[in-house]
């Protein structure tokens, strides 16, 4: 049975990432995920560092110039999937747009980041568009704080292109962790819909069972053309062999 809530976040074009870049993407993916298991119950104290706030898991990898870290959370509650969920569709709306405005600065930023938040009314998506007008705020009043912080590593990684998937894993101490995909199929204005992949790993299933279904028939073919050979070949053999006992028996 699938549990654990995890992120996955995708950056490409990242053929050479430093040693402090990479400690700044961890740091925001960490801020994010702390964020993210935080929106569902904003009375309590959003906490982005500490035990409270780390996750199960953190794996990263590298393949060409893609980037890849996969971010396991202490989470399994479906208001955490959904809180996740509409954290991925506001990244996925904004990381496109890279703005860089000297008069807006981060205030605009962070407005244009609150224009795009899903405009849905469940707990999660209402705490993600207060979040953002408070840092806002913050930020006009020139005060740094925790919801500032959280604001800005939504921010960084919308600049940076990230594309942000959600998927539960299993197990998370797994060797290998084994995850299902779990995609933002709509917004209805009155919430993001979330539903599961698994129909998509259905089909994939089925067209992989037909394409075997289809080798081992073309194997079958195969072998079947290759008896028929051998059978006339040995025929052919059995007639040559015929033929020379014909004309050795004329010769005598």
């Amino acid at each position: 049975m699938v549990q654990e809530i995890a992120i996955r976040v995708r950056l490409r074009e990242q053929e050479r990432l430093g040693l402090g870049e990479y400690e700044r993407l961890v740091g925001s993916v960490a801020t994010v995920a702390a964020l993210v298991a935080w929106l569902p119950a904003p009375d309590s104290r959003l906490v982005l560092r500490g035990r409270a706030a780390e996750p199960v898991r953190l794996e990263t990898v590298s393949y060409g110039a893609v980037f890849e870290m996969l971010v396991v959370l202490d989470q399994r509650s479906a208001a955490v999937e959904r809180a996740a969920s509409a954290v991925a569709a506001l990244i996925e709306s904004v990381r496109h747009e890279h703005v860089e405005d000297d008069v807006a600065g981060v205030a605009g930023e962070l407005d244009r980041l609150d224009r795009s938040a899903p405009r849905g009314r469940s707990v999660a998506e209402r705490s993600l568009r207060s979040l953002l007008e408070g840092a806002r705020a913050d930020v006009l009043a020139r005060r740094t704080s925790t919801r500032v912080r959280a604001a800005q590593a939504l921010l960084r990684l919308a600049e940076d292109g990230a594309e942000l998937v959600v998927e539960r894993v299993e197990d998370a101490l797994a060797p290998e962790l084994e995850a299902e995909v779990v995609d933002v199929t709509a917004d209805t204005g009155a919430a993001v819909v979330v539903g599961t992949a698994s129909k998509k790993a259905d089909k994939k299933d089925a067209s992989k069972k037909a394409d075997k279904k289809k080798a081992a028939k073309k194997a079958e073919k195969k072998k079947a053309g290759k008896k028929a050979e051998k059978k006339k070949a040995g025929k052919k053999a059995e007639k040559k062999k015929d033929g020379k006992k014909k004309a050795r028996s004329k010769d005598k």
